[in-house]
């Protein structure tokens, strides 16, 4: 009986820790698309807590109202940097080098309404590492465009 009581307590609790959300940093953006009615919306989004790597994860979206608005091109523009004194960061995927410590991912559709990048970040370098997330995203329909940017750190 008593290793039947052990096993469902060890089950119960690997559930629960498992169940937890996961706790993110976020931050997010708008600007309006002039003539449309529409907005570009950016977010920014980041792991909490990490004991080697981060999940990041940026997106743009144009919206009108709740409903999706379709533009003729859409982007969106991670930019992840590594905070620290000598820091250094790896990205998955690896985007393009701005520095030793800040890396940018692009992506761009067409004739849709978003555009999103994620990935890992690996932060090293430094004793007390941690990471900013950036959001930039824009928006082009009809010779108008808008602009937008979100910043996530802990």
């Amino acid at each position: 009986m008593k290793k039947i009581l052990l096993t469902t307590g060890l089950v119960v609790l690997l559930t629960a820790a498992t169940a937890a959300p996961t706790m993110a940093i976020s931050d997010s953006g708008s600007t309006p698309l002039p003539g449309t009615g529409a907005k570009v919306e950016v977010t920014a989004w980041q792991c909490n807590a990490y004991a080697d790597k981060c999940s990041f994860r940026t997106s743009t979206k144009t919206k009108k109202g709740n409903a999706k608005y379709k533009v003729s091109k859409i982007s969106n523009t991670a930019t992840v940097k590594a905070n620290g004194w000598q820091a250094t960061l790896a990205l998955s995927p690896s985007g393009t080098q701005v520095s030793e410590s800040t890396r940018q991912v692009s992506w761009t559709n067409q004739n849709t309404w978003i555009a999103d990048v994620s990935g890992i970040a690996d932060p090293g370098g430094s004793l007390n590492t941690s990471i900013t997330t950036c959001s930039d995203g824009g928006a082009f329909k009809s010779g108008v465009k808008a602009f937008a940017s979100a910043c996530a750190n802990d």
